[in-house]
Formats: C-alpha cells, sequence, structure tokens
C-alpha cells in the first residue's frame, strides 16, 4: 500500500520533554515554605504551657520507702 509523506510516521527523532510546568514548580515551593512554616511554629510553640517541674503534680507514694 502506498502512503502519502505526510502519513508516513518518522521514528528516526528521539521525542524531547516539554519539561515541567511552571504551576508545578510555583505549588512545590509553596509547600515547602509551608512545612518550614509549620515546623518553626511547631518549635516557637512547644514551650507553651509546659512547665517541669510541675508543682501541682499529682504526688502519690509508690511504696514504703518513699518520703
Amino acid at each position: 500500500m502506498i502512503v502519502h509523506d505526510n502519513e508516513y510516521l518518522d521514528f528516526s527523532k528521539i521525542p524531547e520533554s516539554k519539561g515541567m510546568p511552571s504551576f508545578l514548580a510555583l505549588i512545590a515551593a509553596i509547600g515547602l515554605i509551608g512545612v518550614f512554616l509549620v515546623g518553626g511554629s511547631c518549635v516557637a510553640l512547644s514551650g507553651y504551657g509546659h512547665h517541669w517541674p510541675s508543682l501541682t503534680t499529682t504526688r502519690i507514694p509508690l511504696g514504703k520507702n518513699t518520703q
């Protein structure tokens, strides 16, 4: 069967990628910034409401030799 030149598939070239979409890089950057913001807030607020040693801790006797 004879085919026209515009229907011929050329397999001699290697396909090239168009690359990563620009919005995907933007979403990745926003996600990375979000990760550091959440981590920073955890570190900054980790001491809130924590007192050691606590003065109001219940004292439970653990045995006869405790004072």
